[in-house]
């Protein structure tokens, strides 16, 4: 486990009573790092959250806080009765998991109302979530405030049986994008447990989020059987020094990326949040060259940054690393309206997409490529690329869709449908 300097640590009744929880708690406390040790109930914890989490802000460029780390544990087996109760008593403990409920969820993104709605094209999908939090502190991020960490795993893999049988067409089930779930390991165990369970399940295979991290030495000799996909977002190097504290290097996250390649996982990246610095289009070139030099991601995903106007860039980044010309049309584009997501102008988003599909194609043309979260606006201007491997937005392969087990992206590799 990567440590945690914490300002506490809070361990939630219940997890101690548990010989396998209170093991996990066991093996992860000696990362965090902290002598303010407490045991909480409903309404100790609600407390605490209440006073120094009452809002979880981005972090900005130089976040220098102790988080909140949090044991805790799913309650599977409360009744409506008992939910409601505690939602009444404790609303504080409703989001992020804080009251134990959750962990295999439903991603609405994408469906056919969203996508009404919004505009964007995504695809829905249930996803698996134990743990919300992050060690990093990502400047355009707010999930470094706190870790609250299931503990209750093998509860958690023995309903997944159950679970699945709701959504039998889905192939690929995405693990953890609320963390980079591989800090905590190998002491937490959660992937191990998910690791093993899926190399048992024929046409289905999970993905293991990696994210920013390098922290993958424990992984290389798990019995995966091709059916786990690691999956990392990869960054120029300003961008992983000035903008994703704490974070792995780029040089980091592509040697770790050619190390499970090496393993025999499939692996995948993201290009996302596309941030662009000044001399974004040479770092990307070298970021692509040197990945594509040691590994074969199955896909890549390409997405700029969003969620962030410029009123907010500038009070969350040194806006003098910004591209010049991007600077100036975010604050053009200030008040402006636009879909959710889609701050960055249209143009400066073609712009940078361009310039992508042109290093990847000449770095890996068999190379399926997929835009996250885009606009079908988007979609439809850039379709001769995404023919290319039979991509449409209402039919594609990305990092996370839940038809994009690596057999079926190894179909679009090929030129064809799946």
């Amino acid at each position: 486990m990567i440590p945690i300097r914490a300002s506490k640590l809070l361990i939630v009744e219940g997890v101690e009573d548990d010989p396998l929880t209170r093991a996990r708690a066991e093996r992860l406390r000696p990362g965090v790092l902290t002598d303010d040790v407490r045991r909480v109930d409903d309404a100790g914890l609600a407390r605490i959250l209440r006073e120094e989490l009452p809002s979880t802000p981005r972090h900005g460029m130089e976040a220098d806080f102790e988080p909140v780390v949090i044991f805790n544990r799913f309650r599977f087996d409360d009744a409506d009765a008992e939910r409601t109760r505690r939602a009444e008593a404790f609303p504080a403990l409703e989001q992020h998991k804080f009251d134990g409920y959750g962990g295999f969820d439903w991603r609405d993104s994408g469906s056919a109302a969203y996508r009404e709605r919004t505009g964007l094209v995504c695809q829905p999908a249930y996803q698996l979530h134990t743990i919300v939090g992050c060690h990093f502190r990502c400047a355009y991020c707010h999930l470094g405030r706190f870790q609250n960490v299931m503990t209750n795993m093998e509860e958690f893999v023995g309903r997944l049986d159950g679970w699945l049988q709701r959504c039998p067409r889905q192939t690929l089930f995405q693990y953890d994008n609320y963390t980079d779930t591989v800090c905590f390991e190998p002491e937490y165990g959660g992937a191990k447990l998910l690791i093993d369970y899926f190399a048992r399940r024929p046409g289905q295979a999970l993905e293991l989020y990696v994210g920013k991290s390098d922290h993958v030495d424990f992984l290389l000799d798990y019995g995966h059987r091709g059916h786990t996909v690691c999956c990392w977002s990869i960054a120029g190097r300003t961008q992983c020094a000035r903008f994703e504290r704490g974070s792995a290097p780029m040089d980091g996250r592509i040697e770790a990326v050619r190390k499970c390649r090496q393993a025999g996982y499939p692996v995948r990246v993201r290009f996302s949040p596309i941030i662009p610095v000044k001399g974004w289009r040479r770092e990307n070139r070298e970021m692509i060259e040197r990945l594509l030099a040691v590994a074969d991601p199955d896909v890549i995903t390409i997405e700029t940054i969003r969620f962030l106007d410029w009123q907010e860039m500038q009070r969350l980044f040194d806006v003098s690393l910004l591209d010049d010309g991007f600077a100036e049309a975010m604050a053009e584009a200030q008040g402006e309206p636009h879909a959710d997501g889609c701050e960055v102008p249209d143009e400066w988003r073609v712009r940078v997409y361009e310039f992508m599909f042109e290093e990847l194609n000449r770095a890996s043309p068999e190379t399926p490529v997929a835009f996250c979260r885009e606009k079908r606006t988007l979609w439809e201007h850039f379709a001769e690329e995404f023919a290319r491997h039979g991509q449409t937005p209402d039919d594609y392969v990305c990092n996370c869709g839940p038809y994009s087990a690596p057999q079926t992206v190894g179909a679009w590799s090929r030129g064809g449908e799946a």
